[in-house]
């Protein structure tokens, strides 16, 4: 275990002789080891030595490497639910620390880990900032395993970083419970770290069968990883952005707040809107939210946006358009990102250099003197969205590595995608795709499979004994390899299994061959992999939908993210927003940009006053009830509006249109309301309305509406949250702290474009009646255009026989 350590020196520590006693006796020759085998460039760097210092209280306080202790009953009703990023004190000393808790779903676990076999495993990933250290871990974890292992011959081995943090015995009382509590040792956390559990099993102790049904051990999924982390001083450079404001390597949920001097201007917050697109496109998939203060500052990080003779606290901007990074006034361990400029235009220059040449920025400040544009964006272009022009490799999806597996239980091989929702794929068998798979062949066991799943909808499942398909037969494998089978398969993904945001699921299922006791042998290097060359075509698919569908827009920012700087889309906000409309329009297009995967360069910003100017673009309307004008001025397209004091809401008709047409899954259509339903006797109401645009046919409008201000973090909440999002549907959808209820009630209408025969066929399709009555009308038609024709045909028979 020295040796291990010895060669794998970590930057969280370093030693010094007025050390603790409180160590064990291994810690302390491992750390009379380590001292001296290191050069001393790693013993006394400044930065390392405050890393002794945490590390030193935090052993005071008992934290000692590979203590384990049991918690008082069953783990899931131990472990704490979803927990957030806490600060540990109120003082700067105390502010320099923090909890993290991450779930063993962050890490990478997409359900309850299950071990199987004699040595099952299974690894889970996690990355520690690099302005910050482990001063102090605690595992937290539950389990259950099978009754049939022998004790003395099994155990759960816990591994960090390849050293081994803790072995559990499985005794058969469980007199102890299974929840267990495990302090790690903060030496052993690299920058990347790999925290991996396997489960050494046995039931017998003659001949076994390691493919055993009683060989298993089941990890809840509310484990959890809770470390205290200590920041370390870093020197201020715009080179380093997103850095510290936001570490890509963390899994959480970003905060960061946006200050203002005062109630800014609308050119103000559109600058202040594109660099919130490049932070949540930064920030990806774990979601990221923009609260607004005026003329104050936060305890942490900060991003400042200040004009010409405006000041926070002692920043205070300059008459040109400048990036800089500064420290916080009341925390040394904090810093702002501050932009500033004499105009709305100087700080549009600034934004759009932090969101488009971030990268070639340096130093603690830069001025910009020349403006920074992007190429023109075409629709459907955006960088995080797969291409529908033309079939894409799945290598250009994943590493080559994520398409490979091992083992008798491998696991699931996940392709992550974003595509536009709009693709017409009506009257077809779906998106085809070309897969290339290779397993390691079984003889004589045919029930081996690959089962092929999207967004967990089961599609197909592939026998992996069976030749390869007649056509394109892939290369055959090197004498290396000749045990490796290729095979290939045109499959379809079914058009209804698609929603914007997929994720391809393959997973190998190896058949053990059973031939008796002590005969049950297959080879122990079981591999399998998803060859990169395997491709998915979306091209040939019109765009072509059926809106509103609030689906579409919370899921992946459709319609507006159609173009991927937002060119078509106006904001539109009070005429006074309030902080809140602010934050949430912050969010939003973060929210845009974590969608299209690029900054929203070219949205607009206008108040309600001025909403005509926009009748081009799809509109995003934010605003509470006494807040928002639009909210009477459309009053009669809203799926919901609220008028002295009374709130009423659309009530569709009783008999609704299919769903599906025929055998087929089909865009819905809804009939036009009817009459309305008052729920004036309703609490405060925060919710998402679209509609379409009142000021131009085919345009969008989604109105992002509370009673009440505070109202709107719910929607926020609701946006940077990957699983509550998807419960989003209809045109009308309330909101509240937990849950999302939805209805279909606004008027539907269409988006795109389709070639002229599959524009009558598709206008015929739930038209039956008309259909008959053109057939009917066509044939009456031919009927009179041939009659005098075929009459005298007849008339001239008629006279050659008389």
């Amino acid at each position: 275990m020295a040796a291990l350590v010895k060669s794998k020196p970590c930057r969280h520590a370093c030693f010094f002789s007025g050390q603790s006693r409180s160590f064990s006796q291994f810690d302390s020759k491992m750390e009379e080891k380590m001292t001296n085998s290191q050069p001393s460039s790693f013993r006394l760097k400044p930065v390392q030595c405050l890393a002794s210092a945490l590390f030193v209280v935090a052993m005071i306080f008992g934290m000692a490497s590979g203590e384990s202790k049991s918690l008082p009953s069953k783990a899931t009703k131990n472990l704490p639910k979803e927990e957030v990023l806490v600060p540990s004190g109120k003082t700067e000393a105390a502010a320099s620390q923090r909890v993290v808790s991450l779930t063993f779903k962050q890490m990478g676990a997409w359900s309850a880990i299950k071990l199987r076999g004699v040595s099952g495993s299974q690894t889970l990933a996690f990355p520690i900032r690099a302005d910050e250290i482990v001063v102090a871990a605690k595992l937290r974890l539950a389990y259950d395993y099978s009754p049939s292992l022998i004790p003395e011959l099994s155990h759960l081995k816990i591994a960090l970083n390849d050293r081994i943090a803790m072995i559990e015995a499985l005794p058969k009382d469980k007199e102890l419970g299974n929840s267990r509590e495990i302090r790690l040792d903060p030496r052993m956390f690299n920058d990347m770290n790999f925290l991996t559990f396997t489960l050494i099993g046995h039931y017998t102790r003659q001949c076994e069968d390691p493919t055993h049904s009683s060989l298993w051990l089941t990890l809840s999924d509310l484990g959890r990883l809770e470390l205290t982390l200590a920041r370390i001083p870093t020197t201020p450079d715009l080179k380093t952005l997103p850095s510290p404001f936001l570490d890509k390597r963390e899994t959480g949920s970003l905060r960061l707040p946006f200050v203002f001097a005062s109630a800014p201007s609308l050119g103000t917050l559109r600058a202040a809107g594109i660099v919130s697109s490049w932070f949540g496109l930064q920030a990806g998939a774990r979601g990221a939210q923009f609260p607004v203060l005026l003329n104050a500052l936060p305890e942490g990080n900060a991003v400042v946006f200040l004009q010409a003779g405006e000041s926070v606290f002692d920043i205070k901007a300059t008459s040109a358009a400048t990036v800089s990074i500064q420290p916080h006034p009341n925390n040394s361990l904090a810093r702002l990102l501050v932009i500033t400029g004499g105009t709305d235009d100087e700080l549009m220059r600034a934004a759009r250099a932090v969101a488009l040449i971030s990268p070639t920025l340096s130093g603690q400040q830069v001025t910009v003197t020349k403006e920074t544009e992007a190429a023109p964006r075409q629709p459907y272009d955006a960088p995080a969205w797969i291409p529908t022009d033309r079939p894409v490799r799945f290598g250009e999806l994943a590493r080559p590595e994520e398409l490979r597996v091992q083992g008798y239980y491998p696991d699931v091989i996940r392709l992550n995608y974003r595509v536009s929702p709009d693709l017409f794929t009506w009257r077809t068998p779906g998106t085809p795709i070309k897969l290339k798979y290779r397993a390691t062949r079984l003889p004589n066991q045919h029930n081996s499979s690959l089962n092929i799943s999207l967004n967990n909808h089961f599609l197909q499942a592939l026998a992996l004994n069976e030749p390869s398909k007649p056509g394109n037969p892939l290369e055959p494998s090197s004498s290396s390899t000749q045990n490796v089978t290729p095979n290939q398969e045109l499959l379809h993904i079914a058009p209804y299994a698609l929603n914007g945001r997929d994720q391809l699921q393959m997973a190998y299922y190896f058949d053990i061959l059973k031939q008796g006791d002590c005969q049950d042998l297959p080879p122990d290097n079981l591999q399998a992999a998803i060859d990169a060359e395997s491709t998915i075509d979306f091209s040939g698919f019109p765009h072509y939908t059926a809106l509103p569908n609030l689906a579409y827009f919370a899921n992946i920012g459709f319609p507006f993210t159609r173009m991927a700087d937002l060119s078509e889309t106006a904001v539109v906000l009070p005429e006074s927003p309030n902080l809140d409309e602010m934050g949430l329009y912050l969010t939003l297009m973060g929210r845009m940009g974590e969608a299209t995967g690029f900054p929203a360069l070219k949205h607009a910003v206008v108040s309600s006053l001025d909403v005509d100017k926009m009748a081009s673009r799809d509109l995003l309307v934010i605003g509470s009830a006494k807040n928002q004008a639009l909210m009477n001025k459309w009053a009669d397209y809203l799926p919901m509006v609220k008028i002295n004091g009374e709130r009423k809401v659309r009530e569709p008709d009783a008999i609704w249109r299919p769903t599906y047409r025929w055998e087929q899954h089909d865009i819905q259509t809804t009939p036009l309301p009817k009459s309305t339903l008052n729920i004036s006797d309703v609490g405060d109401l925060t919710a998402l309305m679209a509609f379409e645009s009142p000021l131009q046919a085919g345009r969008s409008v989604v109105f992002l509406y509370a009673d009440k201000p505070v109202g709107l973090r719910k929607i926020s909440d609701l946006l940077t949250d990957t699983e509550r999002v998807a419960s989003v549907h209809g045109d009308f959808a309330v909101i509240d702290d937990k849950s999302v209820n939805h209805a279909k009630v606004s008027a539907t209408y269409y988006f795109g474009s389709l070639p002229w025969l599959s524009k009558v066929s598709w206008f015929f399709s739930d038209q039956p009646l008309l259909f008959a009555l053109l057939g009917l009308l066509i044939s009456i038609l031919l009927a009179t255009v041939a009659y005098r024709p075929l009459r005298r045909v007849i008339d001239r028979r008629f006279n050659k026989t008389a």
